[in-house]
């Protein structure tokens, strides 16, 4: 993904899970984009959704999840966005 920009604009809005990974919202919160994870507690099926600041570097975009650097990617053919540590 180094040296292609996403267009976090274009990438707004809700993403489902295609294997049962977290459903993920980005949007954009004044001049920053935030990226929301919801997960569903499969027994109580309650949702407890985190929020995180989408930040960039020389490598791209990224969150900071589990105190672990988490790289977003986008598959312009597939339409699939990727969290390296989450899944599709």
């Amino acid at each position: 993904m180094k040296g292609v920009s996403l267009d976090l604009n274009a990438l707004s809005g809700n993403w489902e899970s295609v294997n049962l990974n977290p459903t993920v919202i980005i949007y954009r919160d004044g001049e920053q984009y935030m990226l929301s994870i919801i997960h569903i507690n499969e027994t109580s099926r309650q949702a407890s959704p985190a929020t995180y600041e989408i930040q960039e570097d020389e490598d791209g975009y990224f969150i900071n999840y589990n105190l672990k650097r988490t790289a977003i990617s986008y598959d312009v053919k597939l339409d699939v966005l990727h969290l390296s540590s989450l899944g599709d």
